[in-house]
Formats: structure tokens, C-alpha cells, sequence
């Protein structure tokens, strides 16, 4: 598990054509096929003990 509690990282999910891609530090960690059109998706919802430091969207 690339997670560690007390110790920060980076999570970015990238919207491919088939699937999200979901890197953990810049590694590849999961895949997740799309289940409806993507388009249609209009939020991010995060739960957990987690302090959320920044977020960027491309």
C-alpha cells in the first residue's frame, strides 16, 4: 500500500478514453473502466483522515 500515515503524497487521476488512471507519487497505481460517460461527472468527493493541502486541475 503506498500509503503511510503521517507521510505526504501526490494522487493524480488522469482521464483516459477507456478508464481513469490513478498514480500515487507518480506511480501507477490503480485503473478504474468508465461505468457512465465522463463528461457527466461534476465532482470529487474525499473521505478519511486526510489533510488536503492543494488541489490542481489540467
Amino acid at each position: 500500500m503506498p500509503f503511510e500515515k503521517g507521510v505526504g503524497f501526490d494522487l493524480a487521476i488522469k482521464n483516459e478514453a477507456y478508464a481513469f488512471q490513478i498514480f500515487v507519487n507518480g506511480e501507477r497505481f490503480a485503473s478504474f473502466a468508465h461505468r457512465a460517460d465522463p463528461n457527466d461527472i461534476t465532482g470529487l468527493q474525499i473521505q478519511g483522515d486526510i489533510e488536503l493541502t492543494g488541489i490542481q486541475i489540467q
